[in-house]
């Protein structure tokens, strides 16, 4: 009869320390999934579209050059995201339009 080969204490202290690792992050990825969806159903229609709207306005602001408001404070995540999404938006349509106008000066070349 063959013996069966011992594994050696490092290797099942690697299995352990793994499967726990594995867990943990489970379970964070579950919590964060569950915030996830309360948010969005505690949180009215109404109050996202004005993070939103908020947010655009401000990133409309900031890619104009001009001062804007600090970022609102809340704990609710969506809201955070919305804002931040309209911010991005506000940005992104001033700059689209600065390249459809064209570059103010020519490019410069290495010479």
């Amino acid at each position: 009869m063959k013996e069966k080969p011992d594994i050696p204490l490092y290797t099942k202290w690697g299995i352990r320390v793994t499967a726990v690792i594995i867990l943990l992050i489970t379970i964070m990825i579950i919590k964060n999934c569950m915030g996830s969806f309360m948010y969005g159903l505690s949180t009215e229609q109404e109050q996202q579209k004005q993070y939103y709207e908020l947010g655009y306005s401000h990133g409309l602001l900031k890619a104009q050059g001009l001062e804007q408001s600090p970022e609102p404070e809340t704990e609710n995540l969506l809201l955070r995201k919305l804002y931040r999404k309209g911010y991005r938006d506000g940005w992104d349509s001033i700059q689209s339009n600065k390249k459809i106008i064209g570059p103010s000066e020519p490019p410069k070349t290495g010479q």
